[in-house]
């Protein structure tokens, strides 16, 4: 089967799986708000958007194993090297997990967390809840490093089945708990936890023993390569962290301004139009490692191609994020049965972020797939610099509310929006530059 082929199945299968997967955390919104209540689900979206850092600790190794295993794959004789990279990349992210467990885990307790998250009014201990979140969550994140090999492999699509079966144990725990009539954000919390333990874990055995000749083992780990593996990771890392402040701090800027109630207000309208982001990003996500492999054969013919399938994609994702816009409304009053105070500047606003980010989810993977970690790096801190600032001043001094949170993260991105493109063209005509003299030679 061609490259291309493997491709196309790929983004098919895993836009059905991401359809399903939305699909499903579309249902469970309603049933977590109903069995919390607007106060500790607003709470607990703030709580979400701080364990979603927890994915940016592996100072970004799982990036420089889909990267390096990509290339490595790429090549006639990779059977030893994968096996090393994946034993090596298993090995030191283990000791990275461990390390911030101890540190964090202690420096949890002496953090006031009603304080931070402005929810004084809630009836639980939020520093147990917290400490079990993100000790199960470092966990599960080494469990997670499986996402990476999948990548590699260019089977994105198990990714995605991966959240279907993840959104499906969570749904059922909750309906289950919402039997009881209670609202306990712990319990929730704890099946949170679960959920991706039971899903990541039984994935790792999976992909291990069918791929055995990619199996970690402790006699494959090679310093050599952790260092190198650690040495790009560290630059994806900074990267990621900068992607951290850009896009998971919007929902706490909210909770201290607003409160949490401003937060479950904003954070829906967000999961709504996430489904048409969500969808494009299960298209375009084989496009990261198929360039890594495609620019180590040097074809860049064929990344030219399949970036401008992208962009044609790209044309009607948009058109899409604007009549969900148009559309908000009912359709939100069909899903959650209510209005939750929704202004037509704010779902307009969100329809444009959508779209923003659909543009700037291509050129990142072709800029991740050709490594370009340094000059990515050096936008990722300037967006960081500026991104809460801007958010900020739009929602306090300009008066825009949590509108005006979310202006400052789109002005933020606009900067990668121009400055992806047009270094891509650059790295590519180099490239193909380079080829054909060598061809010529």
């Amino acid at each position: 089967m061609s490259n291309n082929s493997d491709m196309k199945n790929s983004m098919i299968q895993g836009t059905l799986y991401k359809g399903v997967s939305i699909l499903l955390s579309l249902v469970y919104v309603p049933v977590v708000l109903d069995y919390l209540g607007d106060y500790k689900y607003g709470v607990w979206a703030t709580v979400l958007s701080i364990l979603s850092w927890i994915s940016y600790f592996d100072l970004g190794i799982g990036n420089g194993l889909r990267n390096r295993l990509s290339e490595a794959l790429a090549s006639s004789n990779s059977k030893n090297d994968a096996k090393t990279l994946v034993s090596s990349a298993y090995a030191i992210l283990s000791l990275v997990v461990l390390a911030i467990s101890v540190v964090c885990g202690i420096g949890i307790s002496f953090i006031d967390w009603s304080d931070l998250l402005s929810a004084w009014n809630i009836n639980e201990n939020l520093v147990c809840i917290m400490e079990i979140s993100f000790l199960g969550m470092c966990f599960s994140f080494v469990l997670m490093l499986c996402n990476n090999v999948f990548y590699a492999l260019q089977k994105a699509q198990i990714v995605n089945l991966m959240a279907v079966f993840q959104q499906g144990v969570m749904l059922l725990s909750v309906w289950l708990l919402s039997l009881t009539r209670t609202n306990d954000l712990t319990a929730v919390a704890i099946l949170y936890v679960l959920s991706n333990v039971l899903v990541y874990g039984g994935f790792t055995v999976y992909i291990f023993v069918k791929n055995r000749l990619l199996s970690p083992s402790l006699k494959c780990v090679d310093k050599k390569v952790a260092k190198d593996l650690g040495g790009l990771g560290l630059k994806f890392f900074i990267a990621q962290i900068a992607a951290l402040i850009l896009f998971t701090t919007d929902n706490l800027i909210i909770s201290n301004l607003f409160g949490p109630e401003q937060v479950t207000i904003y954070s829906t309208a967000n999961k709504v139009f996430t489904v048409i982001i969500s969808l494009f990003a299960a298209l375009v996500v084989p496009l990261w490692s198929k360039t890594t492999v495609d620019f180590a054969r040097r074809d860049i013919n064929e990344i030219k191609r399949t970036l401008g399938k992208m962009l044609r994609l790209f044309i009607l994702a948009a058109v899409g994020a604007g009549l969900l816009a148009v559309l908000f409304k009912p359709l939100v009053a069909l899903w959650l049965g209510r209005d939750l105070g929704f202004s037509w500047s704010l779902i307009l606003m969100m329809g444009l972020y959508a779209i923003v980010y659909m543009w700037n989810t291509i050129w990142s993977q072709i800029i991740n797939g050709l490594t370009l970690v340094n000059f990515m790096v050096a936008v990722a801190c300037i967006q960081a610099v500026v991104n809460i600032p801007l958010s900020f001043i739009f929602a306090r001094a300009c008066g825009f509310g949590i509108e005006g949170v979310l202006l400052g993260t789109i002005l933020t991105m606009a900067i990668s929006s121009i400055a992806y493109p047009i270094y891509t063209h650059y790295i590519l005509s180099r490239a193909e530059r380079e080829v054909k003299l060598l061809n010529n030679n």
